[in-house]
């Protein structure tokens, strides 16, 4: 199991390094929201210049809230950045989709029938939450079709959310390739 492999590194690494002790609150009071994506592990960090305690970083599937989330705007995100703005000195937000993101043109055959493989009733899960058809499943998983707009849409909803101060939210879409930052909004 990857486990296994885990807890055998990690037994070395506490063994051959000593890590600074650093506050629990981050040095540039920023929050950063981005996709909880394998392939930004590490590169994402590195393309932009961040080290450990530098930032909060929030991640999520798709950086987004889905649309069932985003009326009332009290979200785990939401949440997250209240516990930043108010107990560790955040003081800016960036939001930062990335290119092929996995949740962008979600297919809702694909999930369904992966849910199913899996032992999950998609229609189950509907019906308990109100569900009218596969596309609010995918919607509930927060599934947008273009990265710009689901950026744009997810920081109007930090901006305009009645548990947050005003400070400034960014949006940025990040090439996945490359690490190419795009501003999409400037807070």
């Amino acid at each position: 199991m990857v486990i296994d492999d885990i807890l055998a590194h990690n037994q070395q690494f506490v063994q051959q390094k000593t890590l600074p002790i650093i506050g629990h609150a981050p040095r540039k009071r920023m929050a950063v929201v981005t996709c909880m994506d394998c392939r930004l592990v590490t590169m994402f960090e590195q393309a932009l210049g961040l080290e450990r305690g530098d930032v909060l970083e929030l991640r999520t599937a798709g950086a987004t809230i889905s649309q069932p989330e985003r009326e009332g705007a009290a979200s785990d995100l939401i949440r997250s950045l209240a516990g930043g703005i108010y107990l560790l000195g955040v003081r800016e937000v960036a939001v930062i989709g990335h290119t092929q993101c996995g949740l962008a043109r979600a297919n809702p055959t694909a999930m369904t029938a992966s849910m199913q493989a899996l032992g999950v009733d998609p229609d189950k899960l509907m019906r308990a939450e109100g569900m009218g058809d596969t596309q609010d499943l995918v919607n509930w998983l927060g599934a947008f079709n273009d990265v710009h707009v689901n950026v744009r849409e997810v920081v109007n909803v930090i901006r305009n959310s009645p548990f947050l101060p005003k400070i400034p939210v960014h949006g940025l879409v990040i090439d996945i390739e490359t690490g190419k930052l795009e501003m999409v909004d400037r807070g």
